[in-house]
């Protein structure tokens, strides 16, 4: 497997891979996904990538709960974009060297196993194409969209509104235009997506895996919402395959909301039907683990349900 050389960091899921009112979500993204928020996402991965961790960050909306200033936001500062994780960032830097900077972002969609990017938004193909080359890229127009290759570098494909990122010869390619089948077919995608709801801000999917499945979990996902800015919670939403299943889960969750424990007072839920989902909401704050995206960093929950 080629890793490319990159002078930005790959964001890492660390438990997987070992203002008032604010509307957070969901603008209607139909011309590059089908439907709105998380759902169009989706839409854009191919069932190739059903194993792996998906992250999708609705960067308009990140960018206005950080922008409230309140600290427990600070972790959204890199919106999903892995151009800008891993270093201070300002548009004097980002837009010469990209071509873009994250004003033009609208979504991200990142897969951690396979080093894959998709943002969509509003992109100046020419001013991409003119930075990316003036790094030793070499473009080659196609049908309307431009492809970026350089040895040893990422390959990246840009349109008017999607733009890809894939940083490894392996990795899972993200398309520029949503495939014919994606993971919005899959119905245990579809059943965390309604638990998670469409508007979440933030989302990480945990794929599907036999090594969870035997652990009584077929899709595990964490989504984070704010009605307002004041109030921000995340929903853990967990897919069974059996009502058996469900009832350990839950078991397992309960014992993490008693009291003195990190998610005390919070409440767990089981679903009806023969592969129940299995769901926990609770208030995020500035204590650690507490934060927005803090479960994907510790990967508290996850161990506690996906491995032995």
């Amino acid at each position: 497997m080629r890793m490319v050389t990159l002078r930005y960091v790959v964001p890492v899921l660390v438990g997987v891979l070992g203002m008032g009112a604010v509307s957070c979500g969901a603008g209607d993204d139909s011309e590059n996904g089908g439907g709105r928020g998380l759902t169009a996402a989706l839409s854009a991965v191919p069932p190739s990538a059903a194993g792996q961790v998906v992250t999708y960050t609705d960067v308009t909306a990140a960018r206005r709960l950080v922008g409230t200033g309140r600290k427990v936001y600070r972790s959204l500062n890199g919106y999903g974009i892995i151009e800008l994780t891993g270093r201070p960032y300002t548009a004097v830097r980002m837009r010469p060297s990209y071509g873009f900077d994250e004003k033009d972002v609208a979504t991200s969609l990142l897969l951690s196993n396979g080093y894959g990017q998709r943002l969509t938004g509003d992109f100046d193909v020419a001013a991409v194409r003119a930075a990316m080359t003036k790094r030793g890229y070499r473009a080659t127009d196609d049908d309307g969209a431009v492809r970026l290759r350089k040895k040893g570098q990422a390959d990246v494909d840009v349109s008017g509104s999607a733009r890809t990122t894939k940083l490894t010869d392996d990795a899972v390619p993200l398309p520029l235009d949503p495939p014919d089948r994606s993971l919005t077919d899959d119905a245990a995608y579809r059943k965390a997506v309604d638990c998670l709801g469409d508007d979440v801000y933030r989302a990480s999917l945990y794929g599907k895996r036999a090594a969870y499945r035997k652990q009584g979990v077929t899709l595990l996902g964490i989504g984070s919402r704010a009605k307002t800015a004041a109030a921000p919670t995340e929903t853990l939403c967990v897919v069974t395959p059996s009502e058996a299943a469900a009832e350990k889960v839950a078991g397992k969750l309960r014992g993490k909301t008693a009291a003195g424990e990190r998610f005390a007072g919070s409440k767990v839920t089981v679903g009806d039907g023969g592969t129940p989902v299995v769901s926990m909401t609770w208030k995020n704050s500035t204590k650690s683990g507490m934060r927005p995206g803090d479960q994907d960093r510790t990967g508290e929950l996850a161990r506690l349900l996906l491995w032995p």
